[in-house]
C-alpha cells in the first residue's frame, strides 16, 4: 500500500486538474528565480525544477523540514525563517510560490504574508490553499501544521488574484489529517478529485483546493 501510495503521488503532478500541474502550467515562462515561501519538504519544488531551468530558495521555519530539503537537494539555497518576516528585499525573485501556507496562519497574518510576497515579487506570485473548512492539528513533530484559517476563493479575488480550483471539498488531504476516508480509499478519492476537475475549475466554491495566481507586471 505504502509503494503504491508513493508511486501515486509521484504521477499525480503530471495529472491535469490536480494542483501541482495547474502550478507548473501558470508559472510565468520568464520566471528564472522562484522564492519557495513555507518550502516544507520541497517535493513541489523539486518537481518544477525538473521540468525547467529554476534558481529557487526554500523557506521554512521548520528545521527537519530544512534539512530533508537539503538532503534530497530541492532547492538550490535555504532560509531559515518565519514566513511572517521573510528578509528578503523588494522584488528580489521573479515569481513567489506559496503552497499550503496561509492556512496555517491567523488572517491578519495571512494578509501580512501575502503583502510581502507581492513586494518581493517582480513578476508573480502563486498561492494554493484549501477551500472550507479542514480540520488539522500538528504532525511530524511540527507544531506550525495546525489550520488556523481557511480562506474562501472571494477573499482571493477581492486581492486582485485568479483564482483555479481542484477537487472536491471533503476528498482531499491525508486520512485522518484533512481527509474524513480511511486510507483503503485514498485511490478512489484520488479519481473523484481529478474527474471532478473540469467543473470545480470554474466554480472554487464548490473546490476542495485552489490555485491563486495573480500577475505584477
Amino acid at each position: 500500500m505504502a509503494l503504491l501510495e508513493e508511486a501515486a503521488q509521484s504521477l499525480r503532478p503530471w495529472v491535469p486538474f490536480t494542483v501541482l500541474n495547474t502550478v507548473w502550467r501558470c508559472l510565468d515562462p520568464q520566471a528564472e528565480t522562484v522564492l519557495d515561501v513555507g518550502c516544507g519538504k520541497g517535493g513541489p519544488m523539486k518537481f518544477l525544477k525538473g521540468r525547467r531551468s529554476l534558481f529557487s530558495v526554500g523557506v521554512d521555519i521548520f528545521e527537519p523540514y530544512l534539512r530533508q530539503c537539503q538532503k534530497h537537494s530541492t532547492h538550490d539555497a535555504f532560509v531559515r525563517a518565519d514566513v511572517c518576516m521573510l528578509p528578503f528585499r523588494p522584488k528580489s525573485f521573479d515569481a513567489v510560490l506559496c503552497m499550503e501556507v496561509l492556512e496555517h496562519l491567523e488572517m491578519e497574518d495571512g494578509l501580512a504574508l501575502i503583502t510581502a510576497m507581492e513586494d518581493v515579487a517582480r513578476r508573480q506570485v502563486i498561492v494554493t490553499t484549501p477551500v472550507g473548512h479542514h480540520e488539522q492539528h500538528g504532525y511530524d513533530g511540527n507544531p506550525y501544521q495546525e489550520h488556523r484559517h481557511i480562506w474562501e476563493p472571494r477573499e482571493l479575488r477581492l486581492l486582485g488574484y485568479r483564482v483555479v480550483g481542484h477537487g472536491l471539498r471533503g476528498l482531499g488531504g491525508t486520512s485522518g489529517i484533512q481527509s474524513p476516508l480511511p486510507r483503503a480509499l485514498r485511490p478512489l478519492a484520488d479519481v473523484t478529485w481529478v474527474l471532478a476537475g473540469p467543473v470545480v475549475r470554474y466554480l472554487p466554491s464548490l473546490a476542495g483546493n485552489m490555485v491563486c495566481i495573480k500577475r505584477l507586471s
